[in-house]
């Protein structure tokens, strides 16, 4: 999707209208706070994962009031953590934040900015939840995205309904609710823009991108599969499944070709992964068949339908242009970045270069490392490398560590799951606009995968259903 350089809020509203705005913000900011202290924290996750969904997008641009109310849980999430030593994933988490707070101060423009450190400081607090609510108890997570499962499948089935009615999903991005359901940008298609928002082979439900959907519905379904795993009560696990299943759907529905390959080719990583602490010299074996494999696919599509490719090459000969121009912008600004928002002056500079004959379109870099780089520069560079990586080494250290149990079982499918999801993110996010979090839609389910994967109980054989919260109040 192009970035839309809309004017700010700041260069839009009269002094009264902004401190009266930013009153409105802090007694809710406080109201949160004040709330999120006596609420336990399956709710508090529960709500978070809500208003991913629901973003209620204001004035602020990004900047909508479920990033600011999720930002808010953040008091409270620490005072529940107390004064335990952080794991080195949030601790890794709270150094980034605080960089891209130092980073403000070479920004361009103070939005871009804001939003960025929003983002953080929110899934470090809905990491904590997360974590918290797991400590607590198995059930928690379970209890958090039961909540969240109905808004999860009416966003799913408005995909499918908006992918088979174009028209509808017109109606919709051109009707005032749009206007505070989805991203801003969304009134450009009423003035007959051609974003692929408005492309009638795609389709995002009340996200502006389909490839944002496609990349928040795969990780839940990722999630909800996983939740169905941890034997719940019958009536939970069918829900569970469904939801599931339908996000998967529609994850493939969006129209994104990222689900397309990924669907494939992480599902199939994961089992090599499970099959090579195993049996590592059968998948040697496997893993050159199946690359050979691949090579002659390809090969036999080239020469028999070429014109199959065309879509993807151009995609990803656009992708290496972008690229280009943070390689080129790279030697001058290594340690500082181009930092926030400065990106759209670099790329109407280098666009005749990297584009010539087209018009300007500004792009962001399609690349999550690249655009840490080009946010706030080469801290903030080495700190998304490890967050990125991190939770999937840990799913893979979790693999090998169960590697004597059976690999047809609940334990090894729970892993397979959990490896696809996080890893999901990081596959996506290497060929579009996004960071290692996703964006603010996925923060809190992104936050809960990671917790999953850094649970100790990841993996591990469970024996019974898992007692409703009315069951274990009255034991």
């Amino acid at each position: 999707m192009n970035f839309l350089a809309e004017p700010s809020f700041l260069g839009t509203r009269t002094p009264v209208e902004i401190i009266l705005t930013l009153a409105v913000v802090a007694v809710g900011a406080a109201a949160i706070v004040w709330l999120s202290f006596r609420l336990q924290a399956r709710v508090l996750l529960g709500a978070a994962f809500v208003l991913g969904i629901v973003q209620l997008f204001g004035p602020f641009g990004f900047t909508s009031f479920g990033l600011l109310a999720t930002a808010a849980l953040l008091p409270a999430a620490a005072w529940r953590w107390g004064r335990a030593k952080p794991p080195l994933w949030i601790g890794l988490l709270i150094a980034l934040a605080v960089w891209q707070m130092i980073s403000v101060l070479w920004a361009d423009k103070l939005g871009s900015a804001a939003y960025g450190v929003l983002l953080t400081l929110g899934l470090i607090a809905t990491s904590l939840i997360a974590r918290e609510t797991i400590r607590e108890s198995p059930r928690g997570l379970l209890d958090a995205l039961a909540i969240a499962s109905p808004f999860v499948l009416i966003e799913a089935w408005l995909v499918t309904l908006f992918r088979i009615f174009p028209d509808l999903e017109r109606a919709y991005l051109t009707s005032p609710l749009a206007r505070f359901l989805t991203e801003p940008g969304v009134e450009m298609i009423a003035r007959g823009s051609t974003e692929n928002v408005n492309d009638i082979f795609k389709a995002g439900g009340v996200f502006l991108n389909a490839n944002t959907a496609s990349l928040f519905l795969a990780v839940v379904g990722c999630l909800y599969i996983w939740a169905a795993l941890q034997r719940p009560s019958r009536a939970q696990l069918w829900i569970f499944l469904a939801v599931g299943l339908i996000a998967f759907d529609a994850s493939l529905g969006t129209g994104s070709k990222t689900p397309l390959a990924a669907i494939v080719l992480l599902p199939v990583l994961g089992a090599f992964a499970l099959v090579a602490v195993r049996k590592p010299l059968l998948a040697i074996g496997v893993a050159v068949v199946g690359a050979a494999a691949a090579v002659g696919a390809i090969t036999l599509v080239s020469a028999i339908r070429p014109h199959l490719l065309d879509e993807t090459i151009r995609t990803l000969d656009e992708r290496r242009r972008l690229w280009g121009v943070v390689f080129h912008r790279f030697p001058e600004h290594w340690f500082t970045g181009l930092g926030f928002g400065n990106w759209r002056l670099a790329i109407e500079e280098e666009w005749r270069t990297a584009f010539p004959g087209r018009g300007l379109q500004l792009f962001p870099p399609h690349n999550l490392f690249a655009q840490a780089w080009a946010d706030a520069g080469l801290v903030s560079l080495l700190l998304t490398i490890a967050l990125s990586l991190l939770p999937i080494a840990a799913v893979v250290v979790r693999i090998r560590q169960r590697r004597h149990d059976r690999l047809f079982s609940r334990g090894s499918l729970e892993l397979l799951v959990v490896f696809v999801g996080v890893a999901w993110v990081l596959v996506h996010g290497m060929l579009d606009t996004t960071t290692f979090l996703g964006d603010n839609h996925l923060v809190p389910f992104f936050a809960a995968i990671v917790a999953v994967a850094f649970s100790r109980r990841l993996g591990t054989r469970q024996d019974g259903r898992m007692p409703s919260t009315a069951a274990r109040q009255v034991a």
